[in-house]
């Protein structure tokens, strides 16, 4: 046989594995083909808003919320290895009004932010002495700032919802109808909420209240009620300073009754008893509730609330009309 002849022959047995080779090379493994894929990760900064996603959504997303249980979302930070988690995301759901510390400290896409706030720009309190402190050796001063706690008004919340819905579904346009029907659904599971606030406004508007600190602005405003904040240090006994203030306060605009984020101790509640204010606990739900979810403890808590402020008015009425 000839070179020639010889060389033709190789080059027969050869082109079929040349082929096969490139053949596979332009063809991704399955197992790079399912790591690629995968439902949108979504990360949330706070428990209502999870409560948001998770009631417009199912499997189709995957649902961030990076707090642990028992840690404050205010002022909780994530490590390097969940911040780049973070970073990563598809979309970050954040509140606004500077609600979450992490959010400020940590470098985030923009393109990836969903600012919540931005939706509610007509409907935004700002209280003027949001934060009284001191820097050094100067005087007490106060910072002005924007109240964040949107969602203990049903309505704004369902307003922060609709803009969560329309990102959700730009990001996922295939699961919009979904979206949207879920979306009218939670709007009428808030609808009992409302009803309840509208009954409390009925009949006991114009109530003036405590809290420690600008956290219950917009259940006021919903109620037609005053808030009147006395920045109280948690689990610090009220300096004497601090109760000469609080008495004032209560004289000048005939304040009855102490919103709280937690149960204050017994000393305090019956110090608080005789100075002929009543304490009332209405858990804000930053975090998860350990039993129920925000419809269920929000519709108790407001029950709870609308019975004692009844109660309130039967006393007040025996005092006026003794027998």
């Amino acid at each position: 046989m000839s070179l020639m002849m010889r060389f033709l022959a190789l080059l027969l047995v050869l082109t079929p594995m040349f082929v096969g080779t490139a053949c596979q090379s332009r063809e991704k493994p399955p197992t790079e083909q399912t790591a690629e894929t995968g439902p949108p990760l979504v990360v949330v900064v706070n428990y209502p808003l999870e409560f948001i996603v998770d009631s417009l959504v199912g499997p189709e997303f995957e649902v961030l919320n990076p707090v642990p249980p028992q840690a404050d979302p205010e002022v909780w930070l994530p490590d390097d290895a969940l911040a780049e988690t973070i970073q990563q995301a598809d979309l970050i759901i954040i509140n606004g009004a500077d609600f979450a510390d992490w959010v400020k400290k940590l470098s985030l896409p923009r393109s990836k932010v969903l600012r919540t706030s931005l939706s509610l720009k007509d409907a935004l309190i700002t209280v003027p002495d949001f934060e009284v402190h001191s820097h050094g050796t100067g005087g007490a001063h106060s910072h002005a700032g924007t109240v964040a706690f949107f969602w203990l008004d049903p309505d704004l919340m369902y307003r922060q919802a609709e803009t969560i819905a329309q990102r959700l579904s730009q990001l996922e346009p295939a699961n919009e109808k979904t979206i949207q029907t879920n979306l009218q659904q939670l709007k009428t599971s808030l609808q009992p909420l409302n009803q309840k606030l509208d009954e409390i406004k009925a009949v006991d508007s114009g109530l003036h209240w405590f809290s420690r600190r600008p956290v219950y602005q917009y259940l006021a405003r919903r109620c037609g009620w005053e808030m009147y904040h006395l920045h109280w240090k948690p689990g610090v006994a009220p300096t004497e300073s601090e109760w000469d203030q609080l008495q004032a306060l209560q004289k000048e605009h005939k304040i009855s009754g102490v919103l709280w984020e937690q149960p204050p101790d017994a000393k305090l509640q019956k110090k608080l008893q005789a100075q002929n204010l009543d304490s009332f606990v209405l858990n804000p739900l930053t975090t998860q509730p350990a039993e129920g979810d925000y419809l269920s403890v929000m519709q108790e808590q407001l029950t709870q609330l609308a019975q004692l402020l009844k109660s309130h008015r039967s006393a007040s009425t025996d005092s006026k009309n003794p027998k």
